[in-house]
């Protein structure tokens, strides 16, 4: 497994971050500022069977993280157009993110310019926008699975019991 070494510092604010979804509309990460914590997963394109299994993986899984109280954000270059119908076929309830220039994909990753795309990482963010985890990865199949993700999440909850609902 090739670790990449991240662009962000745990502790740090992550950087702003607006992007079309395939709820429509635009999505801020400040949007969800004091109210959500934040989980962002940078992903291949939808034609990749690793992170198709991945999203999907997280769909299940997506009622757990609102109990949590975290919105989960899927982020790739594939097109608005390609993520909602990917969203439809697949039945994806969570933010699909098209980042089809890469820009947010530098500001929070590395980009692969040889295949447009980003490498893969997962970020865990508190309700204030700070980073609390962060891992950058080659492939999807070596990310943190769902049960480690909703682990930190109650870690960030348990941590801040006034602002937990727990």
């Amino acid at each position: 497994m090739k670790t990449l070494q991240p662009q962000l510092r745990l502790g740090e604010v992550v950087p702003y971050l607006s992007l079309p979804s395939n709820r429509n509309g635009e999505v801020a990460l400040w949007d969800f500022k004091q109210t959500k914590n934040l989980v962002i997963v940078f992903h291949h394109r939808t034609y990749c069977v690793h992170c198709v299994a991945m999203l999907k993986e997280l769909s299940e899984a997506y009622p757990k993280f609102q109990e949590l109280g975290a919105e989960l954000l899927a982020i790739s270059s594939d097109s608005i157009t390609k993520l909602r119908a990917f969203a439809k076929e697949v039945r994806i309830p969570l933010h699909l993110l098209s980042d089809e220039n890469g820009e947010a994909a530098v500001s929070f990753t590395c980009w692969n310019s040889e295949e447009s795309v980003a490498f893969l990482p997962v970020f865990i963010a508190d309700r204030f926008g700070v980073l609390r985890y962060q891992q950058i990865v080659s492939e999807a199949h070596e990310l943190i699975d769902v049960k480690e993700m909703l682990n930190w999440l109650f870690l960030i909850q348990t941590e801040c019991p006034e602002c937990s609902h727990l």
